[in-house]
């Protein structure tokens, strides 16, 4: 991930507060809301869009536009998913839009390598995006978008798109169903690298970081009581798997921040666990938050160090590994779900979603960003 610097946006937008977000106090809470409101895109609102940023800039695509309460049962909507898109430069807070995507899409998967992004779907022909995995790219200098073609089967309906390097990584998400291969893209060569099978048991919860030349692979077993996650890693150069030593607990995420990968204990405060990059051996995670307990549950929003981050949720507690400290995401009022986000440098940008209002509902095109 690029390691940027954010500027302050030009004059004219909305701001929530000037004041930074705080390390958690003794009663969780940070001091202010520290939550900026950047212009809106000239785009509809809605939900579902793949959103990454680019450098100083954030691209926004696709999505659809569908409201639905939050813990409801809804059937998909009569619209079809959306084609198009717009790039904000976060320097200047100007939007333009983008080109059309060569085909609608929702809930995709991107990564960015340099100035392109990639776009894993299976939205072609289907609003349940439930078809063969293909790969789009979106220059974005260029404002041109390129079909790569499907990934090569046998594929998993779904599956995680990591970068390694200067290649993009397709890794299923969990073997149980049925073993899937992974498979490696070169974008510089447009060719396919199926990796050998990793030597771990079934397992789910699969996630993969890149470390050098290693590609590190963790799963949840399957069969182990108490669960564990597993960890192995994949020599690029060499191409040979070796197994890593397992972690204290099952966890859910994992998250590389400097040298070394966070294992989120997902509301269990002794699932996690830390593991050192130039020992491959695990360290306890760290205590909860002040004010919290050990018996409570601690979930984290993300990791975040080193002019870097990675962020899975836009609400919760965040470990800032470079100080050795938490923080606490602030609330947004009035509160929304369903938004997408992406990190920039160590900020925090999320976009659109649903509010409710009673029986009311409304899309939002709203964009927001978060400076730790």
């Amino acid at each position: 991930m690029a390691v940027v610097v954010v500027a302050l946006l030009a004059s004219g937008c909305a701001r929530a507060t000037g004041e930074p977000a705080s390390p958690v106090s003794k009663g969780g809470a940070a001091a202010g809301t520290g939550w900026e409101r950047l212009p809106d895109p000239p785009l509809s609102g809605r939900i579902g869009s793949v959103v990454t940023a680019v450098d100083h800039r954030v691209l926004v695509a696709g999505g659809w536009e569908w409201l639905c309460p939050p813990n409801a049962d809804c059937s998909f909507p009569d619209r079809p998913p959306l084609r198009d898109g717009a790039l904000l430069d976060v320097t200047t807070g100007e939007w333009r839009p983008v080109a059309e995507a060569p085909f609608a899409f929702h809930d995709a998967r991107a990564v960015a390598l340099g100035t392109t992004v990639f776009v894993l779907t299976g939205c072609r022909g289907t609003a349940a995006c439930d078809g063969p995995l293909e790969l789009l790219g979106y220059d974005v200098d260029a404002d041109r978008w390129t079909e790569l073609g499907a990934v090569p089967s046998p594929a998993p309906s779904y599956a995680a798109l990591v970068p390694v390097g200067d290649r993009l990584l397709v890794l299923a998400d969990s073997d149980e169903n049925g073993e899937h291969p992974d498979h490696l893209y070169d974008p510089d060569t447009d060719r396919w690298q199926q990796l050998p099978d990793d030597p771990l048991p079934r397992v789910y919860d699969r996630w993969a970081t890149a470390d050098g030349d290693r590609l590190l692979v963790f799963g949840s077993s399957i069969t182990s009581d108490p669960p564990v996650k597993l960890a192995a890693a994949y020599d690029l150069g060499e191409g040979s798997w070796s197994r890593l030593p397992d972690a204290p607990g099952a966890g859910y995420q994992v998250w590389r921040s400097g040298d070394e990968a966070w294992l989120n204990p997902h509301f269990g405060s002794t699932g996690g666990g830390v593991l050192d990059l130039r020992t491959d051996s695990w360290s306890g995670f760290p205590d909860p938050p002040p004010g919290q307990g050990q018996d409570e549950a601690v979930d984290l929003a993300g990791v975040i160090g080193w002019g870097s981050a990675s962020y899975e949720y836009a609400e919760g507690v965040v470990r800032d590994t470079e100080h050795d400290r938490w923080l606490r995401i602030p609330e947004r009022t009035p509160s929304t779900y369903d938004e997408r986000l992406t990190a920039l440098g160590d900020a925090l940008v999320v976009f659109g979603g649903q509010r409710w209002d009673d029986r009311d509902g409304e899309l939002l095109s709203e964009t927001w960003i978060w400076r730790p």
